[in-house]
Formats: C-alpha cells, sequence, structure tokens
C-alpha cells in the first residue's frame, strides 16, 4: 500500500498537470493499493478544489513551506495507517498509467535495501532524472539508465519519485534545512550513507523542470535561493566536491557576464568568495 503527496505552488489544483492526469488514470485504474492523496498547497491564497476522487484530501499551508515540511506532514501519517512507501509529485509532472503498473510491480518484489524507486524523467527531449552524481555537469555526461539498481553515483528528483517510509523512518524523515532546492540532492546522498539502494524504472514521464530555463522561469532571487542550497550542500555534505564545486562556480559566472546575465554572475561570485572565506576560517559543519 502507498500514499501520494502533491505540492502546489501558486496554481490551482485544477491547472495541475499532476492533479489532471493522475484523476484522468483513476477513471479507468482505481489503483486499490492508493490509500490517500495529499494535495499540500503551498500557495499565498487557498484553493477550492472539487476532486474526482475521495481519496484526495486538500491542505492549504498559508505560505510556502517547501517541499520538506510537506514530506515530512505526510509521512508519517502514511506509516501509521500502513503503508509502505510515499510517492512524491510536484505540480507538473505528466502521470502515465504504465508508471502506475511499474510502480506497483516493483514494490512487490523489492529487496529490504531499496529506498527509492523512480523513473526516468524527461523534460522535452532531455533526461533530467536519473543523472550521475559524482559530477556537478550531469546533463554532460552519459546518463544512468533505466531497470538497473544503483549503490551510488545516481540522482534523481523529487517528482514521481517512490520512497520507502523504513527509510524515512530510520533517517528521521526529510532534512527541513534543504526546505525546497536540493532536497533530492540530499535524499540520494543520504541512501547512500545509509548503504541502501535506488533502483531505477524503464518507464520513463515528462516534467517541467524551471531551473533550466533561465529567461522563462527563473529571476535573480530565485537563483540566489538555488545557489544557497547548492553550496551548503557541496560544502556541507558532499564536500569532497567542493574544490570542483569552486571551480564551476567561476566557470558559470563567466558564462552568465557572456550572456548579459550580470545580476546572476554578481550572485554567483559572491557565493564563491563566501565559500572560500569558509573554508580559509576551516568552519566545520554537522552532517544530518
Amino acid at each position: 500500500m502507498f500514499d501520494i503527496v502533491i505540492v502546489l505552488y501558486q496554481l490551482k489544483a485544477a491547472d495541475s498537470l499532476t492533479i489532471q492526469t493522475l484523476q484522468q488514470i483513476l477513471t479507468f485504474n482505481n489503483l486499490p493499493e492508493l490509500r490517500q492523496i495529499f494535495v499540500f498547497d503551498n500557495s499565498s491564497m487557498e484553493d477550492t478544489p472539487v476532486f474526482t476522487d475521495e481519496r484526495f484530501t486538500y491542505r492549504f499551508a498559508e505560505g510556502n513551506q517547501g517541499l520538506a515540511k510537506a514530506y515530512n506532514y505526510v509521512w508519517p501519517k502514511s506509516l501509521m495507517a500502513g503503508c509502505r512507501w510515499l510517492i512524491t509529485l510536484d505540480q507538473d509532472t505528466q502521470l502515465t498509467n504504465e508508471y502506475f503498473i511499474a510502480v506497483i510491480n516493483e514494490i512487490k518484489k523489492a529487496n529490504e535495501h531499496v529506498a527509492v524507486i523512480a523513473p526516468i524523467i524527461y523534460d522535452k527531449t532531455q533526461q533530467i532524472s536519473p543523472v550521475r552524481n559524482d559530477t556537478l555537469r550531469p546533463l554532460h555526461t552519459s546518463l544512468p539508465m533505466g531497470g538497473e539498481t544503483y549503490r551510488n553515483q545516481v540522482m534523481v528528483i523529487n517528482s514521481a519519485a517512490v520512497v520507502s517510509l523504513r527509510f524515512l523512518q530510520q533517517i528521521v524523515g526529510y532534512n527541513e534545512v534543504f526546505s525546497l532546492d536540493y532536497l533530492d540532492h540530499w535524499l540520494c546522498w543520504k541512501v547512500y550513507q545509509e548503504k541502501e539502494q535506488i533502483k531505477i524504472l524503464q518507464e520513463a514521464l515528462h516534467h517541467q523542470l524551471s531551473v533550466l530555463d533561465y529567461k522563462g522561469s527563473m529571476n535573480v532571487a530565485r537563483y540566489e535561493q538555488i545557489l544557497t542550497a547548492e553550496s551548503r550542500f557541496y560544502t556541507e555534505y558532499e564536500d569532497g566536491m567542493v574544490s570542483e564545486y569552486k571551480r564551476q562556480l567561476l566557470l558559470r559566472s563567466a558564462k552568465q557576464i557572456f550572456k548579459g546575465l550580470f545580476s546572476y554572475a554578481g550572485k554567483t561570485l559572491l557565493q564563491y568568495k563566501m565559500i572560500l572565506g569558509e573554508k580559509n576560517g576551516d568552519q566545520t559543519a554537522t552532517k544530518k
């Protein structure tokens, strides 16, 4: 048995591609293994959604609390209700019946060390998940394949990930230090820290990844949020890559200047200088 949590932000439930496609699937496949669907709304204004399935429940968060708080609100309830898995979903993933069939088949046979099950995810024609986590340019290297189980070097995004509740109980839930950005990187890092595994399905889904779109979905304030989380991850958690990360920041700032994105370049260079200062001061952090 599994639950689903869908997190919305500044979008009505009726306009969410995730909810639209899920409701379409439920009209012809009841998914008896599915117990409940939690819709967690981080928007500034409350919605009054009408759902086609009684298993949907709506919660208005009264402001953007991010993903980690939403997931941490849901998973203990799912565990107490007897579920074994939790599917985490963003608002703009195009779900398919084939995905759910593959998930249900996999959770029936998954070994006790599988902490996460995930599909292949595309943004248009670009595979964005899974990607390798041993490089800072994952879209420019060979990409992991479906149908494989990984014990390291693979990162999957949050949306459509099927997470073991046993594992979440073991690690005491999601790290709210990464309230939104890099939560998926942290989760995969934690999977490998705990000597667990990630299983990649053969099935593929489509998802719109806003961080790939500087002009359409990005602004300087949003970029700064991502940059802060990214820097925290590579300096306090995956710190074996911090030297490579500093070089990447310099390269990124040069590209941003070349493209005329001067405000972005300024934020990138400022973050680079901050990391240099932290390392020179020999600051240490406790990893969770």
